[in-house]
């Protein structure tokens, strides 16, 4: 009957990944309907925001189906990663296993602690009268301007810690003392801020960098692209530029995630007093809860009192990456500029090759923040998508609209900067994805400044090519 009534049909000149069919399942003996993505996986995945609106929310648009699996379609998750950049997909139920079944073992003897990809992830980016697009795939997209990203991945706690034998940046789920976190005090040890099994720290980005390579080639910290895409997932992931949304455990009526992942981890009592701004959280904080996406808490020994350290984000598995310890990005440099704004500076290509943070000789200028009358924070209104360097292009939105991150321009009028990025637990609501604080210096240790081991399966360059 349905073949009869389908020859009085009209006959669609295009279809969507999102249009439906209808189908008949031999197994349950029963027609049903099966969207087109389904079975003809030929569409991008992205989002779209109306230019004329700072509304954080945007519209999932592409392939429905895609955004739903894409953990499935990138193969997104965490990973054990061996100096070679060999690989083993965790169980995304928990990483305490692989995906194959067998044990895992995360104190270094198996790899590195990872969270990343299985393939390359191509990203382009695009408006015309009405919107801004973001777009993924696992292939070029069509008619655009491509970026392609090489297999990658960065630490799976968030943060990476130093094996202090031979001053090699590890991502080890590991307590003991050769792998001392903050700046291996050992008088800690015993106290309840111990440092044993949490994130080195107050180490200057160019030294991890150099501790990084020690691991072999296209080894690195704190790399600017790897923080630029996982944002970019982030947000098509919610359709959200908001990332520390509050988390939404409903799903979309199209099965989708919306919200994002809050506003960040907790604090102890007295993080600037009593910890001096050093790390609070183990590196091994919801590895049980493998590809999780939301929040989850940890008891710590808070001088004596167990507190419940609660809204700790994870993406697909990778924990805390935001709103606790900020990274100074490596291959990214700010030069204060005479009216007040910063010079955008970077390395187009990813070979490898070490950053040098002294000069602009040799690097690529991708553009300028806006100018400030005073130092002082503003809400991102705008960022540069280009050349997957995310910076605010234009500010002066609130803590619910635009991007929902924040800038700090220093105001200065010479001298280089460091791009401190995704806010430390102080920054209350103005933390994030995009967040960038412009004052630190590119080679400045802090006791608040972590550093994530990222690598590339092969170097690439970060300039776009359109596909046809």
């Amino acid at each position: 009957m349905i073949a009869q009534e389908g020859k009085d049909l009209d006959i669609f000149q295009s279809v969507s990944d999102n249009d439906q069919l209808i189908g008949y399942s031999p197994t349950a003996q029963k027609y049903g309907l099966i969207s087109v993505g389904k079975i003809n996986q030929t569409q991008w995945c992205g989002c779209r925001w109306r230019k004329d609106s700072l509304t954080t929310v945007g519209e999932p648009c592409g392939s429905l189906p895609k955004i739903e699996k894409m953990a499935e379609l990138f193969g997104l998750g965490g990973y054990l990663v061996r100096n070679d950049h060999s690989r083993r997909k965790l169980s995304p139920v928990t990483h305490n296993e692989f995906a194959d079944g067998g044990a895992a073992i995360l104190d270094g003897s198996m790899g590195h602690y990872q969270w990343g990809s299985g393939c390359s992830i191509f990203y382009a980016f695009w408006e015309d009268e009405i919107y801004l697009y973001e777009a993924v795939d696992n292939k070029p997209i069509p008619g655009q301007l491509n970026y392609r990203i090489p297999i990658f991945s960065r630490s799976c706690a968030g943060y990476a810690t130093i094996d202090r034998t031979n001053q090699i940046l590890v991502s080890y789920i590991n307590n003991a003392a050769q792998y001392r976190g903050g700046n291996n005090d050992a008088s800690l040890d015993s106290l309840f801020n111990s440092q044993l099994g949490k994130p080195a720290t107050n180490i200057a980005v160019p030294t991890a960098a150099t501790y990084a390579r020690k691991n072999g080639t296209l080894w690195f910290a704190n790399e600017r692209v790897v923080f630029a895409i996982t944002a970019i997932l982030k947000r098509i992931y919610f359709h959200n530029r908001s990332i520390q949304a509050a988390y939404n455990a409903t799903l979309t009526a199209d099965g989708l995630h919306q919200g994002g992942t809050g506003e960040g981890c907790g604090m102890p009592s007295d993080w600037s007093g009593v910890w001096h701004y050093y790390p609070y959280i183990p590196l091994n904080a919801g590895v049980e809860h493998g590809d999780f996406v939301g929040t989850f808490s940890v008891n710590i020994n808070d001088n004596g009192t167990t507190r419940a350290i609660n809204g700790i984000p994870s993406f697909l598995g990778l924990k805390n990456d935001y709103k606790y310890l900020g990274c100074i990005e490596e291959d990214t440099l700010l030069l204060c500029n005479s009216n007040k704004s910063q010079s955008v500076y970077i390395d187009n290509n990813i070979d490898g090759h070490l950053f040098d943070v002294s000069t602009v000789n040799g690097k690529m200028f991708v553009g300028t923040t806006p100018p400030a009358n005073n130092a002082g924070w503003q809400g991102i209104k705008k960022i540069n998508l280009s050349n997957l360097c995310n910076f605010p292009l234009e500010v002066g939105t609130t803590a619910s609209t635009g991007y929902g991150d924040s800038y700090y321009n220093p105001a200065a009028t010479g001298g280089f900067r460091g791009a401190y990025r995704l806010g430390n637990a102080h920054y209350g609501g103005g933390a994030g994805s995009v967040c960038l604080d412009g004052d630190r210096g590119p080679s400045a240790a802090h006791a608040d400044c972590g550093v994530s081991l990222c690598e590339f399966k092969e170097a690439f360059s970060t300039e776009p090519s359109l596909a046809a």
